[in-house]
């Protein structure tokens, strides 16, 4: 079974300022791709759709051809893509760092993090797990996609977690023992970090756990 992650945005995804890091931290940026243009000159005779949305309604504008007959393009707006395996993910053997150093996205509301496998803090008495928090500036969720994540117990692949503004949230009691036991995580999850509040939908409460609070007892 396959499980995905479809993010909307009304605004334009950028990457983030890697400041000292230097523009080749995080990834290459010679790893993103890019479309290749087709030829879609035999597409011609039939009608085509394009759905525009706006505030939530779709209107259809209606071309006698292929809308993306393109020759090319100027400028770096463009669809891309980017493999989680060419992401490197930012280190640091004696303390723990912030989610926000994983940021991978930016948006003008939210920003997306990926947290990929890395070795664990190795100084004596470093903090592996993160510290407990509340974020009162963002909604958090998280997409566990792959592997242990090495902060929660009773989370699985496909699972998603929504930590609104102003809860407190961060390592399950049994995170903090087993960190201890392992080098390294083996996760891959993807965080979103909304500036608006987020409202659960009525198919989000049709497969809600409703004993997840209990998890941290």
């Amino acid at each position: 079974m396959q499980r995905y992650l479809l993010i909307e945005s009304f605004s334009e995804i950028t990457l983030p300022d890697r400041g000292m890091l230097g523009p080749n931290a995080l990834f290459d940026p010679a790893m993103i791709d890019t479309p290749e243009l087709a030829d879609y000159t035999e597409d011609a005779g039939r009608e085509w759709a394009v759905h525009i949305k706006r505030e939530n309604q779709i209107t259809k504008v209606f071309y006698p051809f292929n809308p993306l007959d393109a020759v090319g393009w100027k400028g770096d707006l463009t669809v891309w893509r980017i493999n989680v395996k060419d992401i490197r993910p930012v280190m640091s053997h004696r303390y723990h760092l912030p989610p926000s150093v994983h940021t991978t996205f930016m948006a003008q509301n939210f920003v997306i993090c990926s947290f990929l496998p890395r070795p664990f803090e190795e100084e004596e008495g470093a903090m592996r797990v993160p510290f407990y928090h509340r974020n009162i500036d963002y909604d958090e969720v998280l997409f566990y996609s792959d592997g242990h994540f090495f902060s929660r117990d009773g989370i699985g692949q496909g699972m998603v977690t929504w930590h609104p503004q102003g809860i407190h949230h961060g390592p399950h009691p049994k995170a903090i023992p087993l960190s201890r036991t392992k080098d390294r995580t083996d996760e891959v999850a993807v965080m979103v970090d909304t500036y608006r509040p987020l409202k659960a939908t009525p198919a989000a409460e049709l497969v809600e756990n409703l004993d997840y609070w209990a998890s941290w007892k």
